[in-house]
């Protein structure tokens, strides 16, 4: 019988973006909290997650994973771990790549802390 093994995706980028329009300031580790990466400007949607394909661009991602645009587009509505955090995947933003995400469970991560799917559930 073969076993099948889920995907795992690592972290490749944390960035936060403290000031609307400036720059964003890449990070080696961050701690998430329920609103959103410490660090980072409070907004109506607190994360934006992206492949490295998408994060090439202009776009502002706060947690960049190394996957492809179709992987990430099909774990819309799906739970994350990723490191010590849980993140559910939410819609994709009307202006640019990637999906919005809301913290499930805070804690600390660090680019090469690797994502994998821990359950799926509906799109906030």
């Amino acid at each position: 019988m073969a076993s099948s093994v889920a995907p795992v995706w690592p972290l490749t980028d944390i960035a936060v973006y403290p000031v609307k329009g400036e720059p964003g300031r890449p990070l080696r580790q961050a701690v998430l909290t329920d609103s959103g990466l410490v660090g980072d400007r409070a907004k109506r949607r607190p994360l934006l997650v992206a492949t490295t394909a998408q994060a090439a661009g202009d776009l502002r991602a706060n947690l960049v994973l190394d996957m492809t645009d179709d992987e990430l587009a099909a774990l819309e509505g799906q739970e994350l771990r990723i490191g010590d955090v849980v993140v559910r995947l939410g819609r994709k933003p009307s202006s640019c790549e990637g999906l919005y995400a809301e913290t499930v469970t805070g804690g600390d991560l660090l680019v090469g802390d690797q994502a994998r799917v821990v359950r799926c559930c509906a799109s906030f």
